[in-house]
């Protein structure tokens, strides 16, 4: 799909490194913790669309901060000397008039989330982005969103920012019922929200089925006057998307899928493109 294609317009945003500080730490269920981060280098931060995405900048081993690059004269970042920080991808649930907040998932594993499950006020954190923010020129009458925990801060700002005449439809992937309480968003009115638990579903090609057979059995509206918002683990958000664009003869202008992350891989790179 060439620019001329898309249904988006790129906002582009100065490239800016920020030294943050966590200002608060709040559980939102038993795997899902908001992290507020402040400080005065927030000041001038953009973001526009609910998919802005930034690297937060995690301390090396030895660290009490990350040593932050440096953006030099052509927009580019350079590291910066001795040990360089770990660069993970996140979204912006929600920006405030001098804080932003960014939901992590608790899974036990990995840089992010075990800085997130031991945060506490005053720690500090790296920022950087975001490069642009996608707008989407479309209207739709009707909105479908498939995600895991890693999408839902993303789809959820998203519902909030969508007028109140729009209908939406939202298959919810979570581990279980404890999960749930993180996202009351899903439960407003004009949401109609199916939940998926892991923890009732066999292997993780299993997920996949049980995600297609649920959007195959769901009674939308004409596609033609809908979006579609996919995301999550690449192959299960592949799945779903071949459902929509092969199956159901979707344009493939009206699905919008990316895969956050992929099974067995360690930083994955989430704009490689899905088949």
């Amino acid at each position: 799909m060439n620019r001329e294609d898309s249904p988006f317009e790129l906002v582009r945003h100065p490239l800016k490194v920020r030294r943050l500080v966590v200002a608060r730490v709040r559980d939102l269920s038993p795997r899902m913790r908001r992290i507020t981060l402040g400080g005065p280098e927030l000041e001038g931060f953009v973001s526009l669309a609910p998919e802005d995405h930034v690297k937060l900048l995690f301390p090396a081993e030895g660290q009490s901060e990350p040593a932050l690059p440096i953006v030099n004269e052509r927009g580019e970042m350079q590291p910066p000397p001795g040990a360089r920080p770990i660069a993970r991808d996140y979204t912006i649930r929600a920006r405030h008039a001098d804080t932003v907040d960014i939901d992590f998932l608790l899974h036990g594993h990995g840089v992010a989330s075990s800085w997130a499950g031991r945060a506490t006020p005053g720690d500090v954190l790296g920022l950087a982005g975001p490069r642009g923010s996608r707008l989407l020129r479309l209207q739709p009458a009707w909105q479908l969103f498939v995600g895991d925990e890693t999408a839902l801060p993303e789809m959820t700002r998203r519902l909030e920012e969508t007028p109140a005449t729009a209908r939406n439809f939202v298959v919810a992937l979570v581990e279980d019922t404890s999960d749930q309480v993180a996202w009351p968003e899903l439960a407003r009115p004009g949401v109609e929200t199916r939940w998926v638990h892991r923890a009732d579903v066999g292997g993780a090609g299993d997920v996949a089925k049980r995600l297609v057979d649920i959007v195959r059995a769901t009674e939308l509206p004409d596609a033609g006057d809908g979006f579609a918002w996919l995301a999550g683990e690449a192959s299960e958000t592949s799945a779903v998307m071949r459902l929509l664009v092969r199956e159901r003869g979707w344009e493939r202008a009206r699905v919008h899928a990316s895969g956050h992350w992929k099974r067995g891989v360690v930083a994955h790179d989430h704009h490689e493109p899905l088949g």
